[in-house]
């Protein structure tokens, strides 16, 4: 089997210092925050960022939109996570889990 978008999200992960994860899951919070502050995504007026909105720059940095008002804010596509590891310079790999904590 390839790479799967848990395997790329796990590759972002790790890329931008959170952890990764056993089960799949799409980015937190505080996952879209690191890897906004990892693709120098500005902050904009509000102290805390919507996902939306992170999601939106992070398209936008990643070059699979043209701009932030016409970018989709829903979770990313397969395509969109290999865009978004090449723009942080992460190659994923194939069944790529977390190190066992024992």
């Amino acid at each position: 089997m390839g790479v799967t978008k848990h395997d790329i999200r796990n590759g972002i992960r790790g890329g931008v210092g959170r952890f990764k994860r056993d089960v799949t899951a799409p980015f937190t919070k505080e996952e879209l925050g690191a890897l906004c502050a990892h693709l120098d995504i500005a902050a904009t007026d509000t102290p805390v960022e919507s996902t939306q909105t992170m999601r939106r720059q992070i398209r936008v940095a990643a070059g699979v939109a043209d701009n932030v008002e016409t970018a989709d804010e829903g979770n990313f596509s397969k395509a969109e996570l290999e865009a978004i590891a090449e723009a942080i310079g992460v190659e994923p790999v194939a069944g790529d889990e977390p190190d066992p904590l024992y």
